[in-house]
């Protein structure tokens, strides 16, 4: 059996388009341009770096004013700069703010956290490609 029996051209053509395709993402995702979600406090999905006029999710990281909070080291924060981002819904821009929603009643969003302040965002974000609709049919 030859080479060309065992693995048609076609075959070959798609497994190196689809390996591209992984390795335009990783680069940047490690350039910072994109963004992967798994969770469900929004839409699970690819979400781009965007422009701040035009974004619809911000990422960030808690405050200093946070820190009693249990859960206060668990995500980013000024003693954590490492840890993971919260990414939500932007709902409304304030002077120096935002209010961000998460789908789930739980989420860790602008309810219980209050307005996160501009320095405290991290990225400004669209999404590209998204799955599993949350709970407000976004």
């Amino acid at each position: 059996m030859t080479w060309s029996e065992l693995f048609p051209a076609r075959t070959l053509g798609v497994t190196a388009g689809a390996a591209a395709l992984l390795a335009a993402i990783g680069l940047a995702s490690s350039a910072g341009l994109v963004l992967g979600n798994a969770t469900t406090s929004v839409p699970r999905g690819i979400y781009l770096k965007a422009d701040p006029g035009a974004a619809t999710y911000v990422t960030f990281c808690l405050g200093k004013r946070h820190a009693a909070a249990a859960w206060y080291g668990l995500v980013c924060s000024p003693d954590n700069p490492d840890g993971v981002r919260i990414l939500k819904r932007l709902v409304e821009r304030r002077d120096g703010a935002v209010i961000v929603e998460g789908d789930e009643p739980r989420a860790l969003d602008s309810r219980v956290v209050g307005p996160v302040r501009l320095d405290e965002i991290r990225g400004w974000w669209r999404p590209l490609i998204r799955w599993g609709a949350g709970a407000n049919g976004d």
